[in-house]
């Protein structure tokens, strides 16, 4: 693979992602040579390309909903970079489970874990490639143009849960999430994230979003309760 790959496009670069998978499993330092080694293959407008696109993936994964999932699954939090590698890990595990976990996170749940969800070094391997092509950075090639039309291409495919939006504090999570929340209420007392934020608050825009999220949870629960005595009525009439 690589060689045959004659134009680098949303397909080609599933294409490739996932016949590094099949050929490396788990082994990300592996998969990074093995992509490099094909991307070496290909013209250095292919691997710009392969660039853009994981870039466009990465930024359409940039959502607090997932952001939100990856606490839950990861065993101690993650920051921002962390979330960037959390984002290329999710890549690196193919189409399927990609779009899966932007329709509802909680389907990471039955996703193997490990190298604590994050693949850095995926970030890197096409900058690796065309560097060594071109003699040049890929930073500089790749221009913002580029990335915001690729983002625009592969967001046309997605479909986002509909809480994708909101940071979660982690009791609110565990509703919306109930097999992430199940998970992580083995390792952790989720009450005792009741007394603090996880985001950071004192950023207006990032309080707004964290207070409407909880907001949209408290209608959730509501709705839940409702449906719940619906049903006992139901019960109780049909004994």
């Amino acid at each position: 693979m690589g060689r045959d790959i004659m134009d680098m496009n949303k397909d080609t670069f599933w294409k490739l992602i996932e016949g590094a998978k099949e050929q490396c499993g788990r082994d990300m330092a592996f998969m990074a040579r093995w992509l490099e080694g094909r991307l070496l293959g290909m013209q250095p407008e292919q691997v710009l390309k392969f660039y853009a696109a994981l870039s466009g993936y990465k930024e359409a994964a940039n959502k607090y909903g997932l952001w939100t999932a990856a606490v839950l699954i990861k065993e101690d939090g993650c920051s921002d970079d962390r979330f960037i590698d959390f984002r290329t890990w999710l890549i690196a595990q193919g189409k399927e489970i990609y779009m899966a976990a932007l329709e509802n996170p909680d389907s990471l749940a039955g996703v193997e874990r490990y190298g604590n969800c994050e693949f850095a070094s995926l970030n890197y391997v096409g900058y690796a490639a065309y560097k060594e092509s071109t003699g040049r950075s890929i930073y500089q090639d790749c221009t913002l143009e580029m990335e915001k039309r690729m983002l625009a291409e592969v967001s046309k495919e997605i479909r986002y849960h509909p809480m994708i939006e909101y940071p979660l504090e982690i009791p609110d999570a565990l509703i919306v999430y109930p097999k992430l929340g199940a998970m992580f209420s083995k390792t952790y007392n989720a009450e005792s994230y009741r007394s603090h934020s996880m985001w950071n608050t004192s950023l207006p825009e990032l309080k707004e979003l964290v207070e409407k999220g909880a907001d949209k949870v408290r209608k959730i629960r509501m709705e839940g309760g409702k449906n719940r005595e619906k049903k006992k009525k139901r019960d109780g009439r049909a004994r």
